[in-house]
């Protein structure tokens, strides 16, 4: 991982066979960034995305062991349980260029990610949500 401070945030640089989600959380952990919103794109392999079916409450999977482009990532960071959550969701496509989007829940850097966070000025929150049995951002 490579990262540099700009005015509004942090530019960061993931590296082939580093997973995003967790790369992302320790820089987020390491840097005490309270909160805020995470953007970016590149090129990853062995991705699972999910989709939250709202009936079941829960997400149904599906894992890409093949090398995807993807072109746009967006997420927030928050807290949960003290610990950083990156909540991502993401576009991204094959060779045959068809699209696939989803929660990202995992992916490995295939070749590289650039990824831009914009800190916020307040820590943000998680709190466990019986009724939707998901972990929402805790507005109060």
């Amino acid at each position: 991982m490579q990262c540099k401070k700009v005015q509004n945030g942090f530019l960061i640089r993931l590296v082939k066979g580093e997973e995003i989600i967790a790369a992302l959380s320790v820089f987020v952990e390491q840097q005490k960034i309270p909160g805020g919103f995470v953007f970016g794109l590149g090129a990853f392999k062995n991705a699972t995305l999910g989709y939250f079916d709202s009936t079941k409450k829960e997400y149904l999977k599906n894992h890409f062991k093949e090398d995807m482009e993807f072109g746009s990532l967006t997420g927030s960071v928050s807290y949960f349980e003290g610990k950083p959550f990156i909540h991502a969701h993401v576009a991204a496509s094959g060779p045959d260029s068809k699209a696939y989007f989803g929660h990202l829940f995992s992916a490995t850097i295939s070749a590289t990610g650039e990824f831009f966070i914009i800190p916020s000025d307040a820590r943000i929150e998680r709190k466990a949500d019986p009724e939707t049995n998901l972990n929402l951002l805790d507005l109060s």
